[in-house]
């Protein structure tokens, strides 16, 4: 059974706040159905709940609009319902707005972020 694709209210402000193109949106929508539950180089898990019925995961993945990869790319973070087989997009960021190195304050928005998310899914859990 395949993941049942849902874009959060959160991901559809995101997306029309930083401009995402449809073809990234529909690219994302091929995308997500695939996902695996296994740890790569783009993909990492970030919350296991404590029933273990929702995980909350990282992802990169390439803009095809700038040609980038990617590095130049998007990260979005999702979680799964494991029993309704939902793949739920929360979060999308342009990978450069997520802060390098010195830049704390956008570093903390998103640990701040992934922090509210696992708290919400936690409390889901219970």
């Amino acid at each position: 059974m395949a993941w049942i694709y849902v874009e959060r209210e959160s991901f559809v402000r995101m997306s029309e706040n930083i401009g995402i193109s449809n073809q990234v949106r529909e690219a994302v929508k091929v995308w997500a159905p695939t996902v695996s539950r296994c740890i790569l180089p783009r993909q990492k898990l970030i919350y296991r709940s404590p029933k273990n019925r929702y995980e909350a995961w990282s992802a990169g993945i390439p803009n095809p609009d700038s040609n980038k990869g990617k590095s130049g790319g998007y990260r979005i973070v999702y979680f799964l319902d494991l029993t309704e087989r939902t793949i739920n997009l929360d979060f999308i960021e342009v990978r450069k707005e997520l802060g390098f190195h010195d830049e704390h304050r956008k570093k903390d928005r998103y640990n701040d972020y992934t922090r509210g998310l696992k708290e919400y899914l936690k409390n889901l859990d219970n």
